[in-house]
């Protein structure tokens, strides 16, 4: 409050000369003295950081490269002139999954009258199933009868109620679909034959006629500016040996065939989307984990080669953080979320320079609710830790469980702060 303003709400008083104006005004400049000192020791606010998005989006909201919004209209012109839409997720997020079924909804509905409607091809299943792709998108029954028609969890694993939107859309439209992917046995075994015949020039040669048959017919080996990406994700995975002075080492036996698997998943789908473009003449929504999709070096790499001269779009998920032009031209903001056993979802979202993680839902009768946590809590802590981001909970749940401790929370309601204990996370051995 400027002091301006201080002493003109300070003269009433002095002019009607209350016995107690004084003790009164002294008990009111203190209190106020501490606020006009934070105000002269602030500084002026950075005017040179670069500004990654000009506004604070909703979930499921577009945006251009450039981090302006993107209306669905701009979108379906973007969209238009290209034969192959790659779409990005990442698996778990519901948000994702309901970005992708707008995606389909909005190509869809444009197409009315005015050209070809799109298809549609999954990462998720392979191609083996497309009749049973067919029979469902042809009407043959509903989309809840498909996560046992596609052996689900066998085939993909990921839970299939967050993929609903995703084929409610497609029947709703009555889209051609396809599974662009190579069955897990398949891949298992010649996951296996890579790791067994390490030196050998061909793991796959080693391979059955008939598993060979169901392999793309040109494994196009990673790009040399993916590597780096690549290597980091292996690095983070089991199966590393130590390296001198404690550091970790991948295995090179496990990182060929990590590379070799990486290879084949990119280069199946992208050969199985040009054989449904060229099937129906119809430009084909892919719908991937991002990994495949962002800075087009996974797919979109590979159907430079199948078909050349084919116009790409890269749809990518942006978090709320770095943002890279080079990742993809559209981008869905859709935030990081993660739903415990515990009974509550956790979501990040943007704030200042970083993120804010938001207590979004709490599950009646759950661990979470007895414990205190109520929807709109700021996590403030996490463990020993400062909430940064959700790998934050990851670490302190770990630690939790190592220690043989309870998981404890800091949060924030309003202005006030508290202790959330929300008990022993597991099985306790000894216990």
């Amino acid at each position: 409050m400027p002091l301006l303003t201080i002493t003109r709400a300070l003269v009433p008083a002095l002019r009607r000369g209350r016995g107690a104006f004084f003790v009164r005004s002294a008990v009111l400049l203190a209190a106020l003295l501490p606020v006009l000192g934070l105000a002269a020791c602030a500084g002026p606010v950075p005017v040179n950081q670069p500004m990654a998005v000009s506004f604070l989006p909703a979930p499921g909201q577009f945006l251009t490269d450039g981090g302006d919004p993107l209306a669905p209209e701009a979108f379906r012109q973007r969209a238009a002139g290209a034969d192959y839409i790659l779409v990005g997720e990442s698996h778990g997020n519901p948000c994702d999954h309901e970005a992708e079924a707008r995606v389909i909804t909005i190509l869809a509905h444009a197409a009315l009258g005015s050209g070809p409607q799109v298809v549609v091809g999954l990462e998720m299943a392979p191609a083996t199933l497309n009749p049973v792709l067919a029979e469902f998108s042809a009407g043959g029954f509903p989309p809840e009868d498909l996560e046992k028609r596609l052996d689900w969890k066998t085939n993909w694993g990921h839970p299939f109620a967050k993929y609903l939107p995703v084929f409610r859309a497609v029947r709703d439209w009555k889209l051609p679909v396809y599974g662009l992917n190579v069955p897990p046995g398949v891949i298992r075994r010649l996951s296996a034959a890579a790791l067994a015949n390490a030196t050998a020039a061909d793991p796959v040669a080693s391979l059955p006629p008939e598993d060979r048959a169901l392999l793309p017919a040109r494994i196009i080996p990673p790009a040399p500016e993916q590597l780096d990406f690549l290597h980091e994700v292996m690095g983070s995975h089991p199966g590393k040996a130590k390296g001198r002075k404690g550091e970790s080492a991948v295995d090179p036996r496990r990182e060929a065939r990590f590379l070799l698997i990486q290879s084949v998943w990119d280069s199946a789908m992208a050969e199985q989307a040009v054989r449904a473009r060229k099937a129906t003449g119809r430009p084909v929504v892919v719908l991937a984990g991002s990994a495949h999709v962002e800075g087009g070096l996974g797919i979109a790499r590979r159907i430079a080669a199948f078909d050349p001269g084919a116009k790409v779009l890269l749809v990518s998920p942006w978090r709320g953080g770095e943002f890279d032009k080079a990742d993809a031209q559209v981008r869905v903001y859709c935030p990081e979320s993660f739903e415990s056993r515990m009974g509550m979802t956790l979501e990040t979202r943007p704030f200042g320079e970083g993120f804010e993680v938001v207590v979004t839902n709490v599950r009646r009768g759950s661990i979470a609710e007895g414990a205190g946590l109520r929807p709109g809590d700021l996590v403030t802590r996490a463990g020993g830790y400062r909430m940064r981001s959700l790998t934050t909970l990851h670490l302190a749940g770990s630690d939790a469980f190592r220690e043989r401790k309870n998981l404890v929370l800091v949060i924030r309601r309003g202005e006030d702060s508290y202790v959330v204990d929300l008990g022993p996370l597991g099985k306790q051995k000894g216990k």
